[in-house]
């Protein structure tokens, strides 16, 4: 399902006004300030970068224009940098009612929810405090599932366990029938399908942008690989080209960004995604379809 998109630039903005999960449209006309770079696609194509003034300082040294193994390195190198603060198992309560907070700021998103719904296992809101582990409740989804790591999550204190970039509401009953199901293809709301888990139209970008960021922030313990099914990228053995579809397919949303920011804090976690950034990051890693450019 496609939404009109909604630009927002400052993360003040979208704690003092909440957000929808109305899609966004492409950021243009950025200031003469701007940092502009040139890259090139596999297709030798020339891409422009126009670096935001709002993320300028943080994306200060990397260079878009050079080879996807040395961007891909560095940007995990920047990911893992700037996590200055790591959060606790119960922190993520408290984090995830500001990051996931409605335009009504008394309710959270809940992943995999269908829009529409009120009530029930597949609800697309629930009330902020309505968190726990009983029916009726939303608990912590990990959408890298926590036993698909090499090593799993809960078994290593590199943090992945309670890093909130991947981690959000779900109703506790939707959240256990996903279990550690991997990603697969599917249309529709979210559910089962043949190969495992289809996230749902509404939030396959979503889930596509954090697992890429997960891979970023954790090379060798989160694989796309080891939580998605489809084909193997060639540019990428760990790489799932279903990953980058989505990303391409399902643009980036201001509930998104909002979360970006609010993460981004340097008490709260200090790293930011840069898939949410500019998905079009993926295109120049990995190839695939021409994921929205946001700069």
């Amino acid at each position: 399902m496609r939404k009109n998109l909604v630009v927002i630039l400052l993360a003040s903005v979208f704690l003092s006004c909440g957000c929808t999960k109305n899609k966004t449209q492409p950021i243009t006309g950025f200031s003469q300030e701007n940092t502009t770079q040139t890259s090139t696609t596999e297709e030798n194509q020339s891409v422009h970068y126009t670096i935001p003034k709002t993320v300028q300082s943080y994306y200060n040294g990397i260079d878009f224009s050079t080879s996807n193994a040395s961007l891909q390195k560095d940007l995990g190198a920047l990911t893992i940098q700037k996590h200055s603060h790591y959060l606790t198992y119960n922190d993520l309560w408290h984090v995830l009612k500001a990051t996931d907070l409605t335009v009504a700021a008394n309710e959270v998103y809940l992943l995999y929810g269908e829009k529409g719904l009120l009530k029930g296992k597949q609800a697309y809101t629930r009330g902020k405090n309505q968190n726990g582990g009983r029916q009726n409740q939303w608990n912590r989804e990990h959408t890298y599932a926590r036993s698909l790591g090499t090593p799993k999550l809960e078994q290593s204190s590199s943090g992945a366990n309670e890093d909130a970039h991947h981690i959000r509401p779900a109703d506790v009953q939707w959240n256990a029938q996903r279990g550690n199901k991997k990603f697969a293809q599917g249309s529709g709301s979210a559910g089962d399908v043949k190969d495992g888990w289809y996230p749902g139209d509404e939030w396959k970008g979503d889930v596509a942008r954090m697992m890429l960021y997960m891979y970023l922030r954790y090379p060798t313990q989160c694989l796309p690989s080891n939580v998605a099914v489809g084909e193997i990228n060639n540019k990428d053995q760990h790489m799932i080209n279903l990953l980058l579809q989505w990303n391409a397919e399902d643009p980036v949303s201001s509930l998104e960004i909002q979360r970006n920011e609010y993460l981004s804090k340097p008490d709260v976690q200090g790293n930011r995604n840069p898939f949410i950034d500019n998905p079009h990051l993926a295109t120049l890693l990995w190839g695939g379809p021409e994921a929205e450019n946001r700069w």
